[in-house]
């Protein structure tokens, strides 16, 4: 994985400025924030890691030629604006019991100081009248739609790439680059490049979570596959019965995985040079065909019975 250990040292670099930003916040905000940012930080073994977004304006270094503290700051941005919209995701899924029990008040106020950081930094590198804020407003605008309109309409069958409209703020870490570069031409290209990978990245979300989605009732990508190969209305109720006999049974995974590998294909075309990017996308749609394998293994060690499965597990002791 070059495309994260090539930039180590970058990170930790990041995350403890991170830390110490969010140090300074009034308490008890400081301790909740540092133990927020835990959840996501990429060198804690138990945390939810978003690659993507820490490394994004590294990934980019290839096409360009800052200085590393800008890189740095631009990920640090990110971070902080992933703090302030997971946030918004966490209220927006949650329960009014669940608001209440873990004082949302306080995570509206803790959301409040990460946007204030995650915009502060931007101002010190793009002035009022640069064409950055643009963007700014546009990713923004994306995020709106897809909050709001994925339960709504069938994106990922019928507007597949409208999928990555709920990560769009994560493209202004390489937006940033872009500008500060002066690579403007280059950002329409990206901005496309990036939209197909978040895609595939939220299919591989979709895959992990679909149990807790399907008892949520939010949109997931898998779930929303099987209906439309089923032809169900997209508010059908599925059941759990229904993914593991579309999964397990009928290889819905191998067909939804062919998307992914069809979009790796189409990123494999792009004209610029972003090797880490595309090396990550790799890595997920590896992760999606291994997961494949697996089922399939399965499902071919049941057909043999249960003594062929017998045999295969004590040849492995």
């Amino acid at each position: 994985m070059k495309w994260f250990e090539s930039y180590e040292k970058d990170l930790a670099e990041v995350f403890h400025d991170c830390e110490q930003i969010i140090s300074g916040f009034p308490p008890p905000l400081n301790e909740s924030g540092l133990l927020y940012l835990s959840k996501f930080h990429v060198f804690e073994q138990e945390s939810a890691k978003n690659y993507i977004c820490y490394l994004l304006p590294f990934w980019l270094k290839d096409s360009t030629s800052l200085s590393p503290s800008v890189y740095r700051k631009l990920s640090a941005a990110n971070i902080f604006g992933m703090l302030y919209f997971f946030i918004q995701d966490d209220i927006m899924d949650s329960s009014e019991y669940h608001h209440e029990k873990n004082n949302w008040r306080m995570q509206l106020a803790l959301a409040n100081l990460f946007h204030c950081e995650f915009l502060a930094i931007y101002r010190q590198l793009f002035p009022a009248e640069s064409r950055f804020w643009h963007y700014f407003n546009l990713y923004v605008h994306e995020w709106c739609e897809g909050i709001l309109f994925e339960s709504r309409q069938e994106y990922f069958t019928a507007h597949t790439l409208d999928i990555a409209k709920k990560a769009a703020p994560v493209k202004l870490g390489s937006t940033a680059v872009l500008l500060l570069a002066g690579c403007d031409e280059l950002i329409p290209q990206t901005s496309e490049m990036m939209d197909h990978v978040l895609v595939t990245l939220q299919m591989m979300d979709d895959w992990a979570d679909w149990e807790q989605d399907l008892a949520d009732g939010s949109y997931n990508c898998l779930l929303s596959f099987i209906r439309s190969e089923r032809q169900l209305p997209n508010d059908y109720p599925l059941t759990e019965a229904d993914i593991h006999q579309a999964v397990y049974l009928n290889e819905a995974l191998s067909r939804y995985t062919a998307i992914a590998s069809s979009i790796h294909l189409q990123l494999q075309l792009a004209a610029h040079a972003a090797p880490h990017l595309l090396n990550f996308h790799e890595t997920l749609v590896q992760e999606l065909e291994s997961e494949t394998r697996n089922i399939e293994n399965g499902r071919q060690m049941l057909k043999h019975g249960g003594l062929h499965y017998f045999l295969s597990i004590s040849s492995k002791k």
